[in-house]
């Protein structure tokens, strides 16, 4: 079922002179370019190791934060703060997302490589409470991504191509048993699958075989389920649902290996706007467009327009910023940087609330920011009647080079 490849190139490997990236316009220039204001409310380094952070998902109402890091660990803390809560090993080979559950705020759930889904429950992580795995060909088969539906029954996950196969594995939480395989959509790795945010059966896919598949899972039979299928012209890494309460629309981002944004209308199975690599580092106002890359597009509440975090690399002269989408334009939003200096490090993984703005980021350096909406400002405490600056956690701020691999 899935649509045939077309012929992809790989680009060679070249060298470029990072010195002479950075920005093409002045300090002053880029504040009037990017009018919409944030600070660092928080940073903190998970440890004194040099540990990659590679996901993350937040619990706004609980004040939670969950980070899986690179030594296959989670790492738990408060979001406000940045306040360790705790940090517990949860599988043998590398974290490929985390999730908290929309329904129980004490269930966490980790994927990894090794072919498996757990449940933890955060009152008491020595154990994992739930596996989920399918050994029906008496082997394992080893996922890139997973999601449970908004209301906390079903568990969806993409795995690697294995032989002539990829798949889409469904688990019912109640049991630890299989619920459904597809099997007929992909023939390449299934790198991210997402349900929607509001509608239990609905879940999208995306592949290395191009494809951004749209499925009714609540339907009998493969066939049956594949809703639509969109051919994005390119190997796909990531997407997500971006539903808008002021257009009425329904849109698909997805950002590609090759550092492309491309934003789908659903309803249209239409291509609505496509940003290259190239046009990512004309609107972040940077030099070099090798340096450049897109980390995860969000939506506001009731925002008609998606937004584009994206960053530079360049050791001690990066960048992150949030770009917004104008009608088929992306325009300048916001600088995220902090009287630390530039951010540098590679961003691996963020999330936003979408009630107040607040952005979470992390990555390479193992470093988590919280980043507000508006100007720091003191804080006049009661007993003393002294102003207090918001502090950060100083940590070491080493780079190591990027690899090429799924975000």
């Amino acid at each position: 079922m899935a649509m045939e490849k077309e012929n992809r190139s790989v680009p060679d490997i070249v060298d470029f002179d990072l010195t002479k990236d950075g920005d093409v316009c002045n300090t002053d220039e880029l504040k009037s370019l990017y009018q919409q204001s944030y600070f660092c409310a928080a940073r903190k380094a998970v440890g004194l190791d040099k540990l990659f952070i590679m996901h993350m998902d937040a619990q706004w109402q609980t004040d939670r934060l969950a980070c899986a890091l690179s030594n296959n660990s989670i790492h738990l803390t408060t979001i406000d703060t940045l306040t360790k809560l705790d940090t517990f090993l949860v599988h043998d080979q590398n974290i490929v997302d985390v999730r908290f559950s929309p329904v129980d705020p004490n269930c966490l759930y980790t994927g990894s490589n090794d072919g498996k889904i757990r449940t933890w429950d955060l009152r008491t992580t020595k154990k994992h409470t739930q596996e989920f795995k399918d050994d029906s060909d008496k082997s394992i088969k080893p996922l890139l991504s997973f999601d449970v539906n908004n209301q906390g029954q079903i568990l969806g996950a993409g795995t690697e191509k294995i032989r002539q196969d990829a798949f889409i594995l469904f688990w019912d939480i109640r049991s630890s048993d299989i619920l459904k395989i597809y099997s007929d959509s992909h023939d390449d790795d299934v790198s991210h699958v997402q349900f929607h945010p509001e509608k239990a059966d609905t879940l999208a896919s995306c592949s290395t075989d191009c494809l951004i598949n749209i499925f009714d899972t609540g339907m009998d039979d493969e066939e049956n389920a594949l809703q639509n299928s969109l051919n994005s012209g390119t190997s796909c890494g990531r997407l997500q649902w971006l539903n808008s309460s002021t257009s009425k629309t329904e849109n698909l981002s997805v950002l590609t290996h090759t550092e492309d944004v491309q934003i789908w209308d659903v309803a249209e199975a239409d291509l609505r706007c496509s940003f290259s690599r190239d046009e990512i580092k004309e609107s972040l106002k940077r030099r070099q467009t090798e340096t450049c890359y897109a980390i995860r597009c969000f939506q506001m509440k009731n925002d008609a327009e998606p937004l584009i975090l994206a960053g530079s690399s360049t050791p001690n002269r990066g960048c992150l910023r949030v770009l917004k989408l104008h009608g088929s334009k992306l325009e300048p939003y916001a600088i995220l940087d902090d009287d630390k200096g530039t951010n540098s490090q590679i961003v691996r993984c963020a999330q936003l609330n979408v009630a107040d703005g607040t952005i979470l980021s992390a990555g390479e350096d193992g470093i988590i920011n919280v980043w507000k909406p508006g100007h720091e400002t003191p804080v006049t405490t009661k007993k003393t009647n002294e102003s207090v600056q918001f502090s950060t956690t100083k940590a070491s701020t080493s780079r190591s080079k990027k690899p090429y691999s799924k975000r």
